[in-house]
């Protein structure tokens, strides 16, 4: 990123919301389980946040976990870059009014209550309009969590993170950037980040994206050097042609992965009274995404594969695969998903079928997908014959099923009084350095993606392995195949968008 898009990021209206060096409250107070309010601000404190520089405003308390509170926001000896407010919907327009006079320019509205109720509530959001125009304020919300930002303070902080939503669950930090019209698909899905190795550096809850949006965020998005690959959770688009011209510009070179709330009636009805929005029809969203290069999904589970995918940073070249397996049964099915989901399957010529004549078994069926039955030979099978079946250049990326972590099994063959086999009796450290550093090196000098199936499951120490390490790694066979297939459609996108 050039200099002068250093400087136009950090005067963006967002990058005071997500990097604030001082912080005013409004409705913390000291009973963690009762109010929102109270953990929000315990998960600010918890991420590493300056306390000299947290001011929580109450009329009654002195005191809020610990910190020094203030009856009103026009009693601080500074004016905070960031306000967050977190009260009953009838009280925020006094409370932004003072935030006003004092000079805040960056709010965050956590309150609902606001147009996803009625009338009255548009009356309450026409109202906060109007005190943001007046006093030149920008806010994320109402309705919402507000800000994930997994890169606060770095590189001077290592270990700190700026987290306003209730949810005291972080994901590791990686360069994946996420913005959600939903609280819960923004901060929920931490836990399962966690499980299966989805980084997040940045996630925004954005409510009822009154005064900020997601044309806004995808602008920060856009030159921002910690966000690689773009995740949206989408209910509306206000800004359309925006929207539209914004991600042409950004698909190319970033990953946008979107799920599309709307589009039916059932849908239509828990938008209006989520965050009110007036969500259009399916199909012309889906064009709309085609159009522009963004993946498009109606599956949370399937958002949050692909987001991990495209983290990796390795884009294969075409839609061939070849399929390494030792059952008939998953081989079979992977192959037939592959066609399903547009990949190509090829069959392997004979000069590739007479290279891994030496390194398979005997009774192994040596074409595409390979079944090798039985592989008791792990560098053969973490390194030799995918290392020959890239270089053969009849393959775009590959998907190897299964892959093992033998020191559990080994505990058993031992506790069985069982044969000891020097080949696995080795950590799962040494594993790792000996077969997949190096193949992770190749297969991004080859840009040729490898995908691995461990059924042992995520909770394997080997698995994890695979997870701590950014290898892509699954427990079944369906996914990896859905996802190289995006993989594979993203890079078609790209070649002829570039």
């Amino acid at each position: 990123m050039t200099e002068s898009n250093e400087i136009h990021l950090k005067d963006h209206i967002l990058y005071s919301i997500i990097n604030p060096k001082s912080i005013a409250i409004f409705g913390a107070n000291n009973k963690f389980l009762d109010t929102m309010g109270a953990m929000q601000l315990r998960n600010i404190i918890a991420g590493g946040f300056a306390k000299e520089r947290i001011y929580p405003i109450h009329p009654k308390l002195d005191i809020i976990q610990g910190l020094k509170a203030y009856k009103s926001v026009l009693d601080l000896w500074e004016v905070p870059d960031l306000a967050l407010i977190i009260l009953r919907p009838d009280v925020v327009p006094e409370v932004l009014e003072e935030c006003g006079q004092k000079g805040i320019k960056h709010v965050i509205i956590t309150s609902g209550g606001f147009r996803e109720i009625g009338k009255k509530g548009v009356m309450l959001s026409q109202t906060i309009d109007d005190i943001a125009k007046k006093y030149n304020m920008r806010f994320v919300g109402p309705n919402c969590l507000g800000v994930y930002n997994g890169w606060y303070g770095y590189p001077e902080k290592k270990n700190t993170h700026f987290n306003t939503m209730w949810i005291y669950a972080i994901p590791e930090r990686g360069k994946i950037s996420i913005a959600a019209h939903s609280g819960t698909i923004a901060s929920h899905l931490f836990w399962f980040c966690k499980q299966i190795g989805v980084k997040i550096g940045k996630s925004l809850s954005i409510g009822n994206e009154r005064n900020i949006d997601l044309v806004d965020i995808l602008e920060y998005f856009k030159d921002d050097p910690q966000t690689d690959v773009i995740g949206l959770y989408i209910e509306e688009i206000k800004r359309g042609k925006e929207f539209i011209q914004l991600a042409k510009d950004i698909t190319p070179l970033k990953p946008i992965v979107a799920i599309y709330a709307g589009g039916s009636e059932a849908a239509y009805r828990s938008i209006m009274g989520h965050t009110g929005s007036i969500a259009g029809d399916d199909k012309i969203f889906e064009a709309v995404f085609k159009e522009v290069g963004i993946i498009s999904t109606f599956s949370v589970k399937d958002f949050l594969y692909y987001l991990r995918a495209f983290s990796y940073g390795i884009i294969p070249k075409g839609n061939r695969i070849g399929i390494i397996t030792d059952s008939g049964g998953s081989g079979a099915m992977m192959a037939k998903a592959a066609e399903k989901y547009g990949l190509s399957i090829p069959e392997f010529s004979e000069e590739l079928k007479s290279k891994l004549k030496a390194y398979v078994p005997s009774v192994a069926n040596i074409d595409n997908p390979l079944d090798l039955t039985f592989q008791f030979n792990q560098y053969n099978l973490y390194v030799k014959i995918p290392k020959i079946l890239i270089n053969s250049g009849e393959v775009d990326g590959i998907i190897i099923y299964a892959v093992f972590g033998f020191e559990e099994i080994m505990d058993v063959v031992k506790k069985s009084g069982g044969k000891s086999y020097e080949e696995f009796d080795i950590s799962n450290q040494m594993m790792k350095g000996v077969y997949l550093k190096p193949m992770q090196r190749f297969v991004r000098k080859k840009i040729a993606p490898i995908f691995y199936i461990g059924p042992q499951g995520y909770s394997n120490p080997w698995v994890r392995e695979f997870i701590k390490s950014d290898i892509p790694i699954f427990d079944l066979w369906d996914m990896p195949i859905k996802t190289f297939s995006v993989l594979a459609r993203y890079s078609n996108y790209r070649t002829h968008h570039l």
